[in-house]
């Protein structure tokens, strides 16, 4: 059928208007074919360490994780139309298992820093924070400032492969610092008398002396530990989650 000059033109002119902006979809930097929201199947993995409470815990016994950050991940499983499956890490294995596609995305206190931000991508900032140090109550005249938790008398605790580490190894000269697997086990360690002091976000601190009044917290100088920022991780190559993870937050927050 020969269809009317006009209706050719148009018919002509929408067919290669329609494959120009199929290819600038293909070749678009910012949407990549590979994005999990492109896939076919309606499940979100998301890792978490469960042992960084208010913002993620995991009950061993009914083995749900709960917390702040959960159910934001759980709101934006609803937002994206995909079923959440929460995967447990440790922070010791965060990076290797994100490496490993072990899961989409990563939340639950999650630092941004330099090293991190070398191989993932961060959403918007959740919050900021910063490290102060956690002692028992009892202990308070003794530590007024970082150089009075510095000393060879001092036992300082850490739990194994985070941020909280490194920063104890980064400032630490002459106190004796064990590291050890569990976060949990830390503030058991600090309570039962068999360590002195640990270095952890102040979000964690606020929430431990709450739980435990037996517990203070001390802040430190700026120039030792200056704010940072908690966010979502996800792999550096799925830029079309970036962008709606970023504004997804502006209306959940």
């Amino acid at each position: 059928m020969k269809l009317p000059g006009l209706i050719q033109h148009f018919y002509r002119h929408y067919v290669v208007y329609t494959l120009l902006t199929l290819l600038l979809l293909a070749c678009s930097p910012k949407i990549k074919p590979d994005s999990i929201l492109l896939r076919r199947d309606s499940i979100l993995r998301v890792g978490t360490t469960g042992d960084y409470p208010p913002l993620t815990s995991f009950d061993t016994l009914t083995g749900k994780f709960t917390g702040d950050e959960i159910n934001m991940a759980l709101a934006l499983g609803k937002h994206l139309g995909k079923k959440v499956v929460f995967v447990k890490t440790s922070w010791k294995m965060l990076t290797e298992d994100m490496l490993a596609n072990k899961f989409d995305l990563a939340l639950g206190g999650i630092s941004v820093n330099a090293a991190r931000s070398k191989l993932f991508n961060f959403s918007s900032p959740l919050l900021l924070d910063r490290k102060v140090a956690v002692f028992r109550l009892s202990d308070q005249s003794r530590f007024l400032d970082f150089k009075s938790i510095d000393q060879p008398n001092v036992r300082v605790i850490e739990n194994i492969g985070g941020t909280n580490e490194i920063f104890a190894k980064q400032h630490i000269r002459q106190a004796n610092l064990q590291v050890i697997a569990d976060n949990q086990q830390v503030f058991k360690a600090l309570l039962s008398n068999t360590a002195d002091v640990m270095f952890t976000d102040e979000t964690e601190a606020k929430y431990q002396q709450k739980k435990h009044p037996e517990l203070s917290w001390l802040s430190l100088d700026e120039e030792i530990s200056p704010a940072y920022a908690k966010a979502i991780m996800y792999a550096k190559k799925d830029t079309l989650l970036l962008q709606t993870i970023n504004n997804w937050l502006k209306k959940y927050h």
